[in-house]
């Protein structure tokens, strides 16, 4: 699996709504394409993290070219500031997980 971390800083609240709908958006069509799980968090008032976990690093390579650079230039054009991470993923889960709470695409 292959991961991918966006840490983004927004300059106002509009700003972060308008990236956050737009995230969602556009990973769903990814599911379909190798995406597997995208996590979003509100790390503060003007900044939030995305987590995008990956089939594979080969299925991310066509999803960043197709989608990514692209998003990544709006979210700048936006006045966001982005840190991204990403690697080889391991993920574990708990047998007894209930993903009732999880929205499906």
């Amino acid at each position: 699996m292959f991961i991918r971390v966006l840490h983004i800083k927004f300059p106002n609240e509009l700003a972060k709504k308008s990236v956050i709908a737009l995230s969602r958006s556009v990973t769903k069509e990814q599911f379909s394409n190798g995406l597997l799980i995208r996590l979003h968090a509100d790390t503060s008032a003007n900044s939030c993290m995305i987590i995008l976990l990956w089939k594979n690093r080969s299925s991310f390579d066509v999803a960043r070219r197709n989608f990514g650079e692209k998003f990544i230039a709006e979210v700048k054009e936006m006045g966001g500031i982005i840190t991204i991470s990403e690697g080889n993923a391991e993920v574990d889960k708990a047998k007894e997980i209930d993903f009732s709470n999880f929205n499906e695409f």
